[in-house]
């Protein structure tokens, strides 16, 4: 909960700097701040946890204690765990981190400990184990209470199922379209590609002539989006042209193996030396929620604009779980861009609900998914018509 508190203002800061702010106090707690964070964690949002310095008591830009005081936060807590430390331990290990990570001198720190965070632990700390479903003597050495969480949280999670897509294929019924979708525009050409993919006895080769085609078209399109600048060109003739010129050179294409694998050919053919990654996501089966396999990013990943690829996207659990590991990178969500021929209207809800900044192309939008997760009418598995790899019958 550390990262929750409150900046200080000049009078506070001065307070703090002679030990004489009560960090340990309810009321040096952004709760709401809290509260917001955890519900968007419970609604499987992307969230911005912030980073608290103590030196300059002030939050970082990049991105506990007292959890079971407010009871609004107690409502959302599934399971409470007090872990209990002896309180010559609890005293030694803020002298350790308060002198060497705090810059505070030792007179300072017992001077705090005693006016302020030892009453607050009797008043505040201590009253909140009444809340606690479990607790936990001896801190972190306690291996038997450790491994009793743990199954009991693997537990739960076998219990609700791991439901993801279940859950995200009844959400945003009849919800209006997000902002983030731009759909290529259905010219003549764009459905009449579509009428060859689409139809389940177009043979092999001419669906993968056709869909070679509408993939290079929808690149294209999505390159629109990406951020370019004004240049002036000399042409032949001497004459000064107004133009544009991409905004970035630094440019990654990454597809969701292994049906986002047949969109890099056209990406490498219309952005000249682009770089490319590989994120592999496949289905459990056993509970039938995409897991990650397999990982391959450039290092320096986060100062790229990313045009991740997957052929089709249903729920949009594989997206979600991609875009996640972009994140995860320190890639900025306006920096990605999600490029697809078919996709579900849940899959476009799913993923703009959770990462409202990615913007989201496709070239043809499906109203529903059937038991399997399939797009309806769809398109079938493309994976497999594309690499040929579809299950006799």
């Amino acid at each position: 909960m550390d990262c929750f508190y409150k900046i200080l203002n000049e009078k506070q800061h001065h307070q703090a700097g002679l030990n004489e702010y009560n960090f340990d106090h309810p009321d040096a707690f952004d709760i709401d701040l809290m509260a917001e964070t955890l519900k968007k964690l419970k609604e499987g949002r992307k969230v911005e946890v912030p980073v608290y310095n103590f030196v300059t008591h002030s939050r970082e830009v990049t991105t506990g204690i007292l959890v079971f005081h407010s009871p609004d936060i107690l409502k959302m807590l599934d399971m409470k765990v007090f872990v209990d430390t002896d309180a010559d331990v609890r005293l030694a290990r803020r002298l350790k981190r308060d002198i060497s990570q705090r810059g505070r001198d030792l007179e300072g720190v017992l001077k705090q400990y005693s006016t302020m965070v030892q009453p607050s632990y009797i008043n505040y700390i201590a009253p909140s184990m009444a809340h606690a479903d479990i607790i936990v003597p001896r801190g972190g050495e306690n291996k038997v209470a450790i491994q009793l969480i743990v199954q009991h949280v693997h537990t739960q999670l076998q219990l609700r199922g791991f439901k993801l897509r279940e859950t995200l294929a009844q959400s945003y019924i009849g919800q209006p379209m997000p902002e983030s979708l731009h759909l290529l525009p259905t010219t003549p050409q764009v459905k009449g590609l579509h009428t060859f993919i689409r139809n389940h006895a177009t043979p092999r080769d001419e669906f993968i002539f056709y869909s070679k085609r509408l993939i290079r078209l929808v690149i294209e399109y999505a390159l629109g989006f990406l951020p370019f600048k004004d240049v002036s060109v000399e042409t032949p003739q001497g004459v000064s042209y107004a133009g544009k010129r991409l905004g970035s050179e630094k440019l990654c294409g990454v597809s969701i193996l292994r049906a986002g694998e047949t969109m890099e050919q056209a990406v490498c053919d219309v952005c000249k030396d682009i770089r490319i990654g590989k994120i592999l996501i496949q289905t459990n089966q056993t509970t039938g929620e995409p897991e990650l396999y397999y990982l391959r990013l450039p290092k320096d990943i986060k100062d790229y604009h990313v045009i991740l690829m997957d052929a089709t996207v249903a729920t949009g659990a594989a997206a979600m779980m991609a875009i996640r590991v972009l994140l995860d990178h320190d890639v900025p969500e306006e920096n990605i861009l999600l490029v697809s021929l078919l996709m579900a209207e849940i899959g476009v809800h799913s993923i703009a609900y959770a990462f409202p900044n990615v913007r989201i192309v496709t070239s043809a939008l499906d109203p529903e998914i059937n038991e399997k997760f399939y797009v309806i009418p769809g398109i079938g598995n493309f994976g497999d018509r594309y690499f040929g790899t579809e299950p006799s019958i």
